[in-house]
């Protein structure tokens, strides 16, 4: 079962809105600013760059692919996938930098082999960010966090995470000298708590004659009081940079604020001048969701500092979302390319099986954005040896569903299998077997569900608290994501798909 770039991008994008509608989106009021979530959930690292009108964004993508999906927007509000950077599966990818030079479009990222310690970055380019990117070139440098960075006389740099300015080549893919240290961040208070002091997610943007740099500090999880946004200035990216006597710039003071961990930022500019600053924050109570993307105005000040700007946003109101068929979401698989198992349509999903539980099948994955919700399907096995089922997913040994074999109910449990005498004929009959599978997360707690006919559901007779499926317990820097597992022989054939916010 192979998928074209083309028709994987189709399946991955076609008409769908990353923008959440307006019941979805969320607006808090904080001593008279205003920050806004954008996007579905787990979306860490947002690096932005505008185009003459036009928005262009991508985030962290890790262990997912389709890797580095590459969304677009006119307003900073309304945002739409455009392509996908990474169709194929190129290791654990973290913090990227998308930035334009001479009219092309480069994505700088580091990634790692998984389950290894070796660690490299990498570069994508096009001249169409839309389309189809180039494939990705080894930098054979590493560190994370990359920044492009363009000095006074138009030479390229590359900017990593220890603030360590690497030179690049005219066409920006290969480092051609050594190092040298600019900057070694600003001094944390010793009573703050925070996770480590963690210099990392250096971003630069000039502004007037000054260079502004952004950094994430004080670790990007831990305590909640922990990643924060420090501000330095240069009239030369060579230095020497000044810290801001305010610093930090933007950092959660008590655990009872709404977002926990506010940093990474990135700042873009609008065609009249406008300056926005976009940053991850985990939700408080809901750190299963994933770092989220949120965004604040931010000015320049009369000490000539950025400074967070006071009072509501005044920016367009979201579009309302259209109700999505199962080809409509970004779905993403793990550790491996999407073409490989999955063939997704308007109508249906068909996966082809791997392995015998979700351990081992890298299921097929969306994001969520909600803290209650349900997803459910029709499930059709074409094997005797076949089985599939629904799952909410953290990552390989750490996941709860609820699926079938042909006479058998399963439940999905930490890596393992445990089976079920089912209430309802499940039978492998003329080629097929098929059964209604539905999971409902509310709050965290998780419950399996199941039906002959779609519309009389029975209870499976246990569920499940997810509460703990975050990074500070779990690392890896995920989310739990809803999804389908196939597994065995032959191949799972789902109709029917629906996500529900609850």
């Amino acid at each position: 079962m192979k998928t074209s770039v083309k028709t994987l991008l189709i399946a991955c994008l076609a008409g769908v809105s990353a923008c959440t509608s307006i019941d979805k989106k969320e607006t808090i009021e904080k001593e008279g600013t205003t920050t806004i979530r954008l996007f579905e959930g787990d979306n860490p690292d947002p690096s932005i760059v505008r185009y003459k009108d036009t928005y262009y964004m991508v985030h962290s993508s890790f262990i997912y692919t389709p890797g580095l999906v590459v969304y677009k927007s006119n307003d900073l509000i309304n945002w739409a996938p455009c392509s996908v950077a990474l169709p194929e599966y190129a290791g654990d990818v973290w913090a990227p930098d998308i930035c334009v030079y001479n009219d092309r479009f480069y994505i700088y990222f580091p990634t790692r082999e998984t389950n290894s310690t070796g660690k490299t970055n990498m570069v994508i380019w096009t001249d169409n960010p839309e389309g189809e990117w180039s494939k990705p070139v080894d930098l054979k440098v590493g560190g994370i966090d990359p920044e492009h960075v363009t000095g006074p006389d138009g030479k390229r740099y590359l900017l990593l995470s220890a603030g360590d300015l690497h030179p690049l080549s005219d066409d920006g893919c290969q480092i051609i000298g050594e190092p040298e240290i600019i900057y070694k961040g600003w001094e944390i208070p010793e009573e703050w708590d925070i996770e480590s002091f963690s210099l990392e997610g250096l971003n630069i943007k000039k502004i007037g004659e000054y260079y502004y740099m952004l950094v994430a500090e004080g670790g990007t999880a831990g305590p909640p009081t922990g990643h924060m946004i420090i501000q330095a200035r240069a009239k030369d990216i060579y230095g020497p940079w000044e810290n801001a006597s305010a610093n930090p710039l933007l950092r959660t003071e008590s655990p009872q604020e709404t977002w926990w961990s506010q940093g990474h930022g990135s700042i873009v500019d609008t065609p009249d001048g406008r300056l926005f600053m976009f940053f991850h924050a985990y939700e408080k109570g809901y750190l299963t969701l994933g770092r989220q993307t949120l965004v604040r105005e931010v000015e320049i000040g009369e000490d000539g500092w950025i400074q967070l700007k006071e009072g509501n946003i005044s920016l367009p109101q979201p579009a309302l979302v259209a109700e999505r068929n199962i080809q409509d979401y970004i779905w993403q698989t793990t550790q491996e390319s999407l073409a490989e198992r999955f063939d997704i349509t308007s109508e249906s999903i068909t996966i082809k099986g791997k392995g015998k539980s979700p351990q081992e099948g890298s299921p097929l994955l969306l994001r969520a954005g909600d803290h209650s919700y349900e997803i459910e399907a029709c499930i059709e096995l074409d094997n005797e040896n076949a089985s599939a089922g629904l799952v909410t997913y953290y990552d390989k040994d750490m996941h709860f569903g609820l699926g079938f074999k042909p006479g058998q109910l399963l439940r999905y449990r930490r890596g393992a299998v445990h089976r079920h005498a089912p209430k309802c004929d499940i039978a492998f009959k003329d080629g097929k077997c098929k059964l209604w599978v539905k999971i409902r997360n509310t709050e965290h707690i998780i419950s399996g569900w199941y039906s002959q006919d779609g519309q009389t559901w029975h209870k499976y007779p246990w569920a499940f608290d997810m509460q703990g499926y975050h990074h500070n317990t779990l690392g890896g820097f995920l989310s739990v994501r809803p999804g389908i597992y196939a597994g065995g022989e032959g191949k799972a054939k789902v109709t029917n798909f629906v996500y529900r916010k609850l």
